[in-house]
């Protein structure tokens, strides 16, 4: 017999446990601590115990489901995971999970219910066909996963994408396209570097032009660090007018990656081919095995990164319900 009701604190050992046998057996999602589980979940603002459905077989947990709020948004909340073990497939109970978490949202006054991976926690997974090269994030629902084709059946619409792109650097140069694009721009007095704060100049500048708020968060975030990590900039007479994140490579080996963004009056020049390359290229000079990041599906920077030899390896997607009365 199968009974439900929602989770407590003692619940997060057994959920984790479920979590790594299930993510384990198809060798996609990496698989977590009981520490670093709880301490995912706990700290996050958006998590509430209340709001985790659980599915026993008598003291055995079968299946449950996160689901999470941010403060303030009365509208939507996000199904964070549903995970279910293999041999209680098929039999109805995540769909049970779904239809009470459905009648309580909809009670409590929310109008939607979104599908994705992104919230509280970001649930990193491997690359396949790779020695275990990992992203640190899945942005959503696995494209033809079992998972995908389960909202799909219970009427959820898919309603954003994002690809993930993978390089192996182990063989990374510059190609012969981007040597071209250097040397030209080198002639008109743009150069590809790595910033150094008592030469370039017009960071602030940069980013207030740019108008990213994400990419002006991080430039500062680093620029305060006791020691900053590095980064490459496109210089005009060592003004700033192309960035690049802060690079490190993380314990997997992976090159981390921010992101990209040049100035509209730079562009059409080649220069964030350039850019990207030449980050792709210092990554590798400085110890890290690969590159993983995601973009969305009509990013034009798409082919900045197809053209530096990257690959699209895994898409996703968010999936949205409206909530009905029946």
């Amino acid at each position: 017999m199968i009974t439900y009701r929602n989770a407590n604190i003692n619940d997060l050992e057994k959920m984790c446990l479920l979590f790594n046998e299930v993510v384990n057996l198809d060798g996609f999602y990496k698989p977590f601590s009981v520490d670093e589980y709880k301490n995912k979940m706990l700290t996050d603002p958006n998590f509430s115990l209340d709001n985790v459905y659980l599915a026993l077989s008598g003291k055995m947990l079968v299946s449950f489901m996160i689901v999470v709020v941010r403060p303030g948004n009365c509208d939507t909340a996000y199904i964070n995971a549903l995970v279910t073990k293999k041999e209680y497939r098929n039999q109805g109970i995540a769909s049970n999970l779904l239809d009470q978490v459905e009648r309580d949202f909809l009670a409590r006054g929310f109008k939607t219910l979104v599908a994705t991976n992104f919230l509280p926690s970001c649930y990193a997974w491997y690359i396949p066909n790779t020695d275990k090269h990992d992203h640190p994030c899945a942005p959503g629902i696995s494209i033809n996963s079992s998972l995908y084709f389960f909202y799909l059946h219970h009427r959820f619409d898919a309603i954003s994408y994002q690809d993930a792109f993978h390089l192996n650097l182990s063989s990374y140069e510059y190609s012969d396209k981007i040597n071209e694009i250097i040397e030209r721009n080198k002639k008109d007095g743009f150069t590809v570097e790595l910033y150094d704060k008592d030469k370039h100049y017009g960071l602030d500048e940069f980013y207030e032009k740019l108008n990213i708020y994400d990419f002006e968060k991080v430039i500062k975030e680093n620029l305060a660090l006791e020691k900053p990590y590095p980064f490459l900039v496109i210089a005009k007479d060592n003004r700033v007018v192309g960035w690049t994140g802060a690079m490190w490579n993380e314990e997997s080996g992976r090159g981390h990656f921010d992101g990209i963004a040049n100035l509209p009056e730079v562009r059409g020049r080649g220069l964030g081919k350039a850019l990207f390359s030449s980050l792709a290229y210092y990554s590798k000079q400085n110890g890290a095995k690969f590159m993983t990041f995601y973009t969305g599906l009509t990013n034009p920077a798409r082919n900045i990164y197809m053209d530096a030899g990257f690959k699209i390896i895994q898409s996703f997607c968010a999936m949205k319900k409206v909530l009905k009365k029946d």
